[in-house]
């Protein structure tokens, strides 16, 4: 026996394995590795209409990062098989690091739509949640890479960002606080017809590029930045904490990005229980020192409050702080919390869900959300009249395009991607995050809402404007 027949009786043996295993029904071994891949070319080029030959080459192909040659093997998959879900899955990936995320997101959203098992839609959910963060994060480096460019463009002057507040008080279990006060001045000012806001997390991944929100530098100077970073003409920023007489001061300003300059101030203080009145108070300033007449409707609407639980309100705040840092095991965690002390709090219910889904796609590695995805696709209602055409996921495949700076203004909410799979309680339950001593209800005098009046509980849902 000769050396030159062992690769060649190495890639019949293999190339006829895959072959078996294809017509047979099978999945071939997921494990590969790059020295395979010449054998697994072989493979596919022999039976180009085999899709489990192509799909098998195609994850060589994304193990050794050829992420380009993975997409044109998984085109001939789909040609040849377009419900291969498993296929399906790994072009969505695929998509994702080539940065195609709008085509990555039209993979996702069709595997979603064909209605699969809920363990399914809860991963393919939690794909679009990373989706989304690493969207923004592209498209914020993207920014700063071209901050020259873009600071040459007058920002709209009716689009406004908000800061995380900056907490300047001793107690660190307040600090959260930062974050939740954040979204609640995005979300009434968003209430607001004339006024376009920039979502919370876009602004947060962007400081966090910048490396300014560890350092705690809020100046107008930062702000006028960030602002034009993110086309913003105005920027809110501010800070809070306890003073001596009245337990809880907030202050905020708002920025001009185009000359840094201060253009309405707004203040208030008041026992740690009126939060959400002191937060309502400031934000009223800031709109009535910018000479913006309010409808009544969008006095009442501004007026609401998310959750009438103080200790529920600062889960919350921990929650956006873990998600902003990635953590979404800790989370959903505090979302979970905050959603069973309150449970009217629905955008705890709704965030808990998202951050759930994404802790569980973050811990689940390509090759088994793809077998995941594969063998979870049957439809949960009767019949297949439901699914998207083969069209749709061919336009994706053949038409994608990589996603740029150029529409950070498309980027959606990750609050409302896809249909809930199960709320405050899908997955394993997290057990309620420590908070003892507690002291913000010490200092408050927190009251859940089973002793609240029902008619005095308003939900906040915070949307895109």
């Amino acid at each position: 026996m000769t050396r030159g027949w062992l690769p060649r009786c190495r890639l019949l043996v293999l190339s006829a394995v895959i072959f078996v295993a294809a017509c047979g029904g099978g999945r071939a071994p997921a494990a590969v590795a790059p020295a395979d891949i010449p054998a697994l070319e072989s493979a596919a080029a022999q039976h180009p209409g085999d899709a489990n030959a192509q799909v098998r080459l195609a994850r060589a192909y994304y193990a050794s990062r050829r992420y380009a040659d993975a997409r044109a093997a998984l085109a001939r998959a789909l040609t040849a098989d377009p419900r291969n879900a498993e296929a399906e899955a790994y072009l969505g990936m695929t998509f994702e690091e080539l940065s195609s995320f709008d085509s990555a997101r039209a993979v996702y959203t069709r595997l979603i739509a064909s209605k699969p098992h809920r363990n399914v839609q809860r991963l393919l959910n939690g794909r679009l949640a990373l989706l989304t963060r690493r969207e923004l994060q592209y498209a914020a480096r993207q920014a700063i890479a071209r901050e020259s460019l873009l600071t040459r463009t007058p920002p709209d002057p009716n689009t406004v960002a908000v800061m995380p507040f900056r907490y300047v008080g001793r107690d660190s279990t307040l600090r959260p606080l930062e974050r939740g006060l954040a979204a609640l001045v995005v979300t009434d000012l968003s209430r607001v017809r004339r006024l376009r806001l920039v979502e919370r997390e876009r602004l947060q991944v962007l400081l966090d590029e910048l490396k300014l929100a560890e350092g705690g530098r809020v100046d107008p100077a930062t702000g006028a930045r960030s602002g034009r970073l993110v086309g913003a003409g105005a920027m809110v920023q501010g800070q809070f904490q306890e003073v001596p007489t009245q337990s809880l001061r907030i202050d905020a300003t708002v920025v001009r990005a185009s000359d840094a300059q201060i253009t309405a101030s707004g203040s208030g203080a008041d026992r740690l229980q009126a939060l959400f009145d002191i937060e309502k108070a400031v934000v009223f300033q800031l709109l009535d020192r910018l000479s913006i007449t309010l409808t009544p409707a969008e006095r009442q609407l501004i007026s609401e409050r998310p959750t009438r639980d103080l200790q529920a309100f600062l889960l919350y705040s921990r929650g956006l702080e873990a998600q902003d840092r990635g953590d979404f095991a800790a989370a959903a965690q505090a979302f979970q919390g905050a959603a069973r002390i309150d449970p009217s709090f629905q955008q705890a219910s709704q965030q808990a869900a998202t951050s759930q889904a994404a802790s569980d796609a973050t811990t689940t590695s390509a090759s088994d959300v793809a077998t995941t995805v594969g063998g979870g696709a049957t439809s949960e209602s009767s019949g297949s009249g439901n699914a998207p055409p083969p069209s749709t996921l061919g336009d994706a495949v053949n038409n994608s395009v990589p996603s740029g700076a150029g529409k950070l203004e498309s980027v959606p909410d990750p609050t409302s991607l896809g249909p809930n799979t199960g709320g405050v309680d899908a997955g394993k339950p997290l057990p309620l995050p420590p908070t003892a001593p507690n002291p913000i209800c010490e200092k408050a005098s927190c009251t859940g809402p089973q002793n609240a009046t029902p008619k005095g509980i308003i939900i906040i849902i915070l949307r895109r404007p």
